[in-house]
């Protein structure tokens, strides 16, 4: 009685379905078991290429994708209550976190552009408050790390070292409305040393100081010094003289 020899090339019927059950190239929608919808393109049954993605929340993503992440250059979007979109973020992508260059557009109005990694503003970049004030500088873990600029809303402004989002280090300060440009040392946000000297345009601003800062000079220790001891030689003579005087007149 024969027996029955699987073929070396036998696929399983359940795989075989599987397999063609994968989704490759374009779709037109799919909708996923908490009905969030995608269109776009797959490979092997993951997101790969254009496609746009929208969650049940209401987070919608235009762009690339590698490997069913995020990744290359797309924007994210956020659905409001009458139905129009808000953008959020618009740049580059890696693994499914902003990284690279990009714009993010924050609810309170402030506006970021420029290098992220791992979804954290992260080296060079500028960042537009809702407020009117401005940092232009270097950043870690979203926070001001490194040299950078600070621009209040009433023009003055911080030129300096900064450290865990505070002015930390070496700096400058310019007192635009009144004139003066301060420099020296922060140590967590406050100036613990400094010289303040007048600036050239400080007769063209707002609120200049009446009379300009006179320049700070080295005074000579060994003049001032011999002039002390001159001076108290001359009030010890005094004083020995008015002693003999009274003795002379107990006498």
């Amino acid at each position: 009685m024969p027996f029955y020899h699987k073929p070396k090339t036998f696929t399983p019927l359940l795989i075989a379905a599987e397999k063609k059950s994968a989704k490759n190239g374009v779709h037109h929608a799919v909708f996923t078991s908490r009905f969030d919808k995608y269109v776009g393109d797959w490979n092997n049954d993951l997101k790969q290429g254009k496609g746009l993605f929208l969650t049940v929340t209401g987070k919608l993503y235009e762009g690339d994708w590698l490997n069913g992440f995020r990744h290359g250059f797309g924007s994210l979007s956020n659905k409001q209550a009458n139905g129009t979109f808000r953008l959020e973020y618009r740049g580059d992508w890696v693994r499914g976190k902003p990284e690279g260059i990009g714009w993010w557009y924050y609810q309170n109005g402030d506006v970021y552009f420029g290098f992220w990694k791992k979804g954290y503003r992260h080296g060079y970049g500028k960042m537009f408050y809702a407020n009117g004030t401005f940092y232009v500088g270097y950043w870690q873990k979203n926070k001001k790390e490194g040299l950078g600029m600070f621009v209040q809303g009433n023009g003055n402004r911080y030129e300096g070292h900064w450290s865990d989002d505070l002015k930390h280090g070496l700096g400058r300060f310019y007192h635009m409305h009144t004139g003066q440009v301060q420099e020296g040392c922060w140590d967590q946000d406050t100036c613990v040393r400094s010289k303040i000297s007048d600036i050239i345009i400080r007769q063209f601003c707002d609120l200049p100081t009446e009379y300009p800062i006179p320049q700070e000079t080295l005074q000579d220790s060994q003049s001032i010094l011999e002039k002390s001891e001159f001076w108290l030689n001359q009030k010890i003579g005094d004083i020995d003289k008015k002693l003999l005087y009274c003795i002379d007149q107990m006498v």
